[in-house]
């Protein structure tokens, strides 16, 4: 409970509940983190203290209500990041549970990665220390054995992946965590590390605009949405993460094959993209 102690955490906490659920109450903190009435209230009147202008009492609710200053200073950037803590610390449930809260997830998780895989993993890449794995893919459904010298974890879509150097290929590759049968750790690194990974290490700029062939008004829909009404936006990625990335946002890579409406995004600068997706 060393975290609670800390009134950075606690400030933090408070906020991200602030200006992503617009209130904060004694219930709601006392039930989400686990704390009594008491200290629920403590934490709140911190936070009065520390951030007086951001919260107005409302009696109707008997909560505190964010105030236009509890919103002042947050941008795009910082708002993903600051959303995903929340997402985090709410626990976003899947739409059929039987949570109380009301921000939740359409999907629910296919395919969550063992503990034991993604801590092994983890302390793998803390330690730099090769691992040994049995794997099955779809080229080798067979469990196999690789000698993989693992240097990220990444998020892909709904799945995990890990970034990492395999002796067997004598490349870099991803592998689905979900796909591992089974891991062992060396106490030894013979791979090669991140820094010689060109693809993990190479930032491309990816320009999306809104597909050329819709209308002006659904245009207009699509840079409201995603470019903050402008015309285009630049996302920096990874070169070896970028086609999840373009798969993800379901961008067309080639206008005259990939139409309205199943694609409203299109990727501008294909030529400096395409040597980089997927081998």
């Amino acid at each position: 409970m060393a975290r609670l102690d800390s009134v950075e955490y606690r400030l933090l906490t408070l906020r991200l509940l602030l200006q992503w659920e617009g209130y904060l109450n004694r219930s709601r903190v006392a039930n989400l983190l686990e704390l009594g009435d008491v200290r629920a209230s403590q934490w709140i009147q911190e936070f009065r203290n520390q951030y007086p202008s951001w919260l107005e009492w409302n009696a109707k609710s008997k909560s505190y209500h964010a105030t236009y200053e509890a919103f002042k200073g947050m941008n795009s950037k910082n708002n993903a990041i600051s959303l995903s803590k929340y997402l985090s610390l709410v626990n976003t449930p899947h739409v059929i549970s039987d949570s109380e809260d009301f921000v939740c997830s359409a999907f629910p998780e296919l395919s969550t990665p063992d503990p034991e895989i993604f801590s092994g993993i983890s302390t793998a890449i803390r330690y730099k220390s090769d691992i040994s794995v049995l794997y099955r893919s779809m080229s080798e459904p067979k469990s196999h054995e690789r000698l993989i010298t693992p240097h990220h974890l990444v998020r892909v879509g709904r799945r995990w992946h890990m970034r990492g150097y395999c002796s067997l290929n004598h490349d870099f590759r991803d592998y689905s965590l979900g796909r591992i049968v089974k891991l062992s750790i060396l106490n030894m690194s013979k791979g090669k590390p991140e820094s010689e990974d060109a693809r993990w290490n190479k930032l491309l700029n990816v320009r999306l605009i809104a597909h050329p062939e819709l209308t002006i008004d659904q245009e207009d829909v699509i840079k409201y949405e995603y470019f903050e009404g402008t015309s285009s936006r630049v996302v920096s990625c990874r070169a070896a993460l970028v086609g999840y990335f373009i798969q993800d946002i379901r961008a067309a890579t080639d206008i005259s094959n990939h139409k309205p409406p199943e694609y409203q995004i299109a990727i501008s600068n294909i030529e400096e993209i395409l040597p980089w997706m997927f081998k």
